[in-house]
C-alpha cells in the first residue's frame, strides 16, 4: 500500500486541476481535494480500498462534488474568477488555465468527462470507472462537449 504522504505528493496537482475544472473556484477546488483525501484515508483504514489508486481518488472527488452540488452546499459551476489562477507546472499554465476557463462555461454534464480526458489524459475506460458511467456515455459526453466548445468558439469569432 502506498504511503499516504506519497499519495498526496503524486496526486495532489491532478486532483486539484480536476476539482478546479468542476468548481471554477480555487477555494472550492481545495476543499474538494481535501475532502477526497479524508474520505480516501477513512476507507483505507477501514480496509475498503482496492483497485487503481488514481481511479479511486478521482472517483471519490467526483462523488463528493456531486454530493455538494446536490446538497447545494457550494456555488459550483461558475467561470474562473479574478485571482482564481490554477497553479500548474511552468510552461503549461496559460494553456491549462484557458482550457479550464472554457470548461467552466460548458454544460455541467460534459465538464467532468472533458476535464478528465484533456487535463488528466485518462482513457475512456478510466473515465467510465471514475464517473461510474458506461463507456458509451463517456464517448457521447466528450463528443457533445467538443461540439459545445466548437459552437462557443464560433460565437466568439462572430461576436
Amino acid at each position: 500500500m502506498m504511503e499516504f504522504e506519497e499519495l498526496v505528493d503524486d496526486y495532489h496537482h491532478p486532483l486539484y486541476q480536476f476539482a478546479f475544472s468542476l468548481s471554477g473556484s480555487t477555494d472550492q477546488a481545495a476543499d474538494l481535494v481535501e475532502q477526497a483525501y479524508v474520505i480516501w484515508r477513512r476507507q483505507e483504514r477501514g480496509g475498503r480500498q482496492g483497485g487503481n489508486v488514481a481511479t479511486g481518488l478521482f472517483s471519490t472527488l467526483y462523488r463528493e462534488y456531486l454530493g455538494q452540488v446536490g446538497r447545494g452546499t457550494g456555488d459550483f459551476g461558475g467561470g474562473v474568477g479574478e485571482g482564481d489562477n490554477l497553479p500548474t507546472a511552468s510552461g503549461q499554465e496559460r494553456d491549462e488555465n484557458q482550457l479550464i476557463e472554457v470548461l467552466g462555461e460548458l454544460d455541467r454534464t460534459y465538464r467532468p468527462s472533458l476535464a478528465l480526458f484533456y487535463l488528466q489524459r485518462h482513457s475512456y475506460k478510466e473515465i467510465a470507472a471514475i464517473l461510474d458511467i458506461p463507456i458509451g456515455t463517456v464517448m457521447s459526453r466528450i463528443s457533445r462537449g467538443k461540439q459545445q466548445l466548437r459552437e462557443g468558439v464560433h460565437k466568439e469569432a462572430d461576436g
